[in-house]
Formats: C-alpha cells, structure tokens, sequence
C-alpha cells in the first residue's frame, strides 16, 4: 500500500512539476481543461461555463462542455492550496461528468494533459522567439541606419578638417 501511495503522489507531483512550465496565466484552469479534453476523448467542441473558488485550502474549478457530438459535460477539479498561498497546478481529485476519477485514471489524464499543455507551451515559445527576432532584427536595422548615418557625418566632418588643416599649413609655408 505505502509503495501505490508513493507513486502516486510521485506522478501527481511530475504533473505538478510539467504543468507548472506551462505559460498560462492560469495553469490551474488550463490543467482542468486539458484533463477534461483527455477524460473525454477530446470530445470538447465548447467551454459553456467556468466557475472558480477558493475554500480553505482547496481551488475548485468547475467547467460546463460542449462535446463535438452535442453532447453536454462536466468537469471539477480541486487543486490543494499550499500554506504559503501558493495553489498546485496539478489537481488533487477530477469530477467527471458527475463520477470521481481514479487515481490511475487522474494520473494518465494529468501525464497526457501535462503533456498537451508544454507542446502548447513549446510551440508559443517558438512563435514569440520568432517575433521577438523579427523585432530584434528590424531595431538592429535602425540601429545600423543611425550608426551609418553618424558615421558619414562623422566622416565629413573629418574630410572638411583635413581640407581646413591642410590649407591652413599651405598658408603658413606660403608665408
């Protein structure tokens, strides 16, 4: 029994771990929403409802769906709240459709999930680094334009002293 309750809190604490990466504003809702997508079949057409609340030392996420059958759900997933305040991103017990979910099952779907959120993340990572670049490049372009430009003037100015030192020392070996 004590090795089944050390792996599952293990697997519940490397979905802690995996979805914490994600870059979500809200990782507890984009957890339950994932692990409602896997629970389902990725069945979910719609997102109907959403409602949160924090009670003691629990987060309550409950969700309404729209399957892409017509058909209608629910999910509700408790995330524990740490002492500090700090709320887990893995949730601790799944409501689905009205049946709590096994550990087993919660731990499959919470891997999948985790899973599906940092290819999530990983691609949005990608696509800002390709616009930070893009923008990184158009700013060194003006940067390169500016530094073009100063460095002409500074080049004329340059050419217009040698031209006045020079003419200065042909006055004076004139003299």
């Amino acid at each position: 029994m004590q090795h089944i309750t050390a792996r599952v809190f293990l697997g519940i604490g490397l979905i802690a771990t995996i979805s914490a990466c994600t870059n979500t504003e809200d990782p507890q809702l984009a957890m339950c929403q994932s692990v409602t997508k896997q629970l389902s079949g990725d069945n979910v057409a719609s997102w109907d409802s959403i409602e949160q609340s924090d009670a003691g030392k629990l987060r309550t996420i409950s969700i309404a769906y729209g399957g892409a059958d017509d058909s209608k759900g629910a999910t509700d997933c408790t995330f524990p709240i740490g002492a500090d305040g700090v709320v887990d991103t893995a949730p601790n017990a799944v409501v689905f459709n009205g049946e709590p979910v096994g550990t087993k099952a919660l731990l499959t779907a919470g891997v999948k999930a985790s899973a599906e959120l940092l290819k999530g993340t990983a691609a949005n990572t990608v696509a800002r680094s390709k616009e930070l670049a893009a923008e990184a490049s158009v700013a060194a372009g003006e940067l390169a334009d500016k530094a073009s430009d100063a460095a002409s003037d500074i080049a004329g100015k340059a050419k217009e002293s040698a031209i006045d030192a020079t003419k200065s020392l042909q006055q004076k070996l004139e003299q």
